[in-house]
């Protein structure tokens, strides 16, 4: 997936989070399939481990801007997981631990949109 203008608009705004969990339910409308949906709950359980994230699915970022081994294989998840800890990241504290708490409560696995 390459990054639209759309979706750069929905990640300045922070609105990233709650549209993949709103839209999640309605499989013709999910913004990430179940191998970024992995990524992106691997990396809110564990924030710290982004490096060691980036590694494991083959993103490396080292010598290279955040999120652009990401942007290159075209991973959504992935670049939200290298620009963590940027000057701009794409998803703040509210919404990793928003996520965070969707995951824990099976959001991903059962098609539950609630916030």
């Amino acid at each position: 997936m390459s990054l639209s203008n759309d979706m750069g608009f929905v990640m300045r705004s922070h609105l990233l989070a709650a549209s993949i969990i709103a839209r999640h339910a309605t499989p013709e409308n999910q913004i990430l399939d179940d191998n970024e949906l992995g990524i992106l709950q691997e990396f809110c359980a564990n924030p710290a481990k982004k490096d060691e994230l980036l590694m494991k699915h083959g993103m490396n970022e080292l010598g290279k801007p955040a999120g652009s081994g990401a942007q290159d294989m075209g991973s959504l998840a992935g670049h939200c997981v290298a620009r963590h800890d940027t000057d701009n990241p794409a998803l703040n504290e509210e919404e990793i631990e928003m996520l965070r708490n969707w995951f824990q409560r099976g959001g991903a696995g059962s098609g539950d949109a609630k916030l």
